[in-house]
């Protein structure tokens, strides 16, 4: 009896675990942030058996309304290599994660998909200086 009970709950819960697989699978890929025609911050997602990417964001300055006025082009550490996202989280449409620049306060984001390969990325801990959401498109 347990078994037959294990293996119904685990039939119950397989439609859920594709409807969060397909979600993931929507965030793959290589993803550009543009200020005036030039890109300045790049997000690499990749969707395997866990989800794993690295963001390289470049130099933002807003107004007090939070719109971008200037962005500097994304330029890879001196190493070569984008810095990992941390604790990647899928939620509905939405995938947050961590990002930490060396000895910093990692920062948090979130990316939700506005549409076919565009999403929205968000800043969370901007700590009274808000930025509107800054628009990706999948490259």
């Amino acid at each position: 009896m347990l078994k037959r009970c294990q293996f119904l709950l685990a039939i119950s819960l397989l439609p859920a675990l594709s409807q969060q697989a397909n979600t993931s699978k929507a965030f793959g890929g290589v993803w550009e942030a543009t200020f005036k025609g030039h890109v300045f911050c790049v997000l690499k997602v990749d969707i395997d058996d866990r989800i794993t990417g690295t963001l390289s964001p470049g130099r933002i300055t807003v107004n007090d309304a939070g719109d971008i006025t200037d962005a500097e082009p994304s330029t890879p550490e001196p190493s070569g290599k984008d810095l990992p996202i941390l604790n990647p989280k899928v939620r509905d449409n939405t995938l947050s994660f961590d990002w930490k620049e060396d000895d910093e306060e990692p920062t948090q984001f979130e990316m939700k998909i506005t549409g076919e390969g565009e999403a929205e990325l968000r800043l969370l801990n901007t700590e009274g200086h808000p930025i509107k959401p800054i628009r990706l498109k999948r490259k």
